[in-house]
Parts: C-alpha cells; structure tokens; sequence
C-alpha cells in the first residue's frame, strides 16, 4: 500500500489567506489531522507548528522515496467568482496517476478551475521535493474567500479525506482513533492493488482498482467497470495519445 506524508501548508505565526472568518493554516491543519486519523499508519503527518515553506523542511526531510507528498492549501481571490480546486506540481514533470486522481476528485468537489493541474517552476517546496527525489504535489483545496468553497470544506471535511486518500490507493481505517488494520474486500470480485502498479482491468471488472482509475478518469467511483466508465477510458487514452481501444 502506498504511503502518504502531509504537509498542512502555512503555520509557525503565518495564517495564510483569510476569508469568512478562517484562516487557511487552521482549516488545511484540520482537514491534514483528519487525514491521519482516517488513514492510519499509511499517512505520517508533518510537524504542525512549523512552516514548511519558510524553514526550508523538505530539504532536510527524511522519509523513504516511496511516500508520496502532498501538501495542503486554500486558495483566496478578491472576487466570488474565484473558486474551485486545482493541484501544482513542478514544471517539467508530468503528472502522474495520484496527480491526475487528485485534480480530477477534487475538481468534483471543488468546480470552477478551467486548469485542474497547474505546472510550476517558481514553487519552493515543489522544486526542493525534486532535488530530494520525492514524488511532490500541492492540493489547492478551493478558495477560502468564496462562500461555497469554505461551507464545502468545512461541511464535508471527513469525506474529502477520505476522498483523497482514494485518491493514493488508501483505504480508510474503520474508526479514525484506531491502528490502521487492511480494507476488507467488498466482495469476491474485488482486485487487489499492489504496491507497485495497477492490475489490468476491463469492461465488466469489479473492485477497488477499477474505483481508483474511476477517480483518475472523472468517472463515477462505483468500483463497477460499465458503460459510462469505458467510454471516459476511452477519452482519457485518445487524449494521452494511447491506444483507444478502453
């Protein structure tokens, strides 16, 4: 099972945007705590009271390379029209299959942001991840300055944890205050993920890997590979320059 570390952006006297009485280090600090509890011994949650950005903490990071980072933010715009999500990652890097299941749910959750996924070559922390060699992404999680996009991120903080924990093939533990104990199977049809790669699926395959690439392709995660589901693997392969054949 892949690992996630999490980084709750801001912090260490820097609140971050600010908007209908919040402060992005308070929320993204919430919604990171709930991570950890609903994913268990796969999550290790960054130290809290610091401020990645400004002491540099990725440089002295040291995890193994197989934890994927992810680090938590909230968007701000003077305008209501600004909202929506959308995930930064470095210029030059494509992204990759947690990349695009993170833009494509969170996108869902938060509508609004004609560009899902965002390149960067500015971004501190994306650029010493890199150096590193971790495998980076930072999650915009809506615009704390828009009235729907905080009153989602505060109504439905336990579902996008557990949404974003889908999204790196994490399955939720039962109880937040629990060890972390394997998903159960939803029945005899399900398919094991390892830790490594997706097994090959197809039109009429059940389970959590069809559920996972649902999430990637924007398709209805029902872990159920029907009609709706092939023609959106279909159009994700022909914009990919794959072999269309679903």
């Amino acid at each position: 099972m892949p690992k996630l570390f999490v980084i709750c952006g801001h912090g260490a006297g820097d609140s971050g945007s600010c908007g209908h009485g919040y402060n992005e280090a308070d929320r993204v600090r919430a919604l990171g705590r709930k991570i950890k509890a609903y994913g268990g011994n796969s999550v290790m949650l960054g130290d809290m009271n610091r401020n990645y950005y400004k002491d540099k903490g990725i440089s002295n990071l040291q995890i193994p390379k197989d934890y994927q980072i992810l680090e938590l933010h909230m968007d701000w715009g003077s305008s209501q029209k600004a909202k929506g999500a959308h995930i930064i990652i470095k210029s030059g890097f494509n992204p990759d299959r947690y990349d695009i299941a993170l833009s494509n749910y969170l996108g869902d959750v938060f509508p609004g942001r004609s560009n899902k996924i965002v390149s960067r070559s500015d971004l501190g922390n994306a650029n010493r991840a890199a150096k590193k060699g971790y495998s980076y992404r930072l999650a915009e999680c809506g615009f704390i300055s828009n009235t729907n996009d905080i009153s989602t991120f505060n109504g439905r903080m336990d579902e996008i944890a557990k949404g974003i924990l889908e999204c790196f093939g994490i399955g939720s533990v039962s109880k937040p205050s629990a060890p972390s104990t394997p998903k159960q199977p939803e029945n005899n049809n399900t398919t094991k993920v390892s830790d490594t790669e997706m097994p090959t699926i197809r039109k009429g395959s059940k389970g959590k890997a069809v559920k996972i690439w649902q999430i990637i392709i924007g398709a209805k995660p029902d872990g159920d590979f029907g009609s709706d589901t092939y023609a959106k693997t279909k159009t994700f392969q022909k914009n990919h320059g794959l072999s269309v054949d679903g």
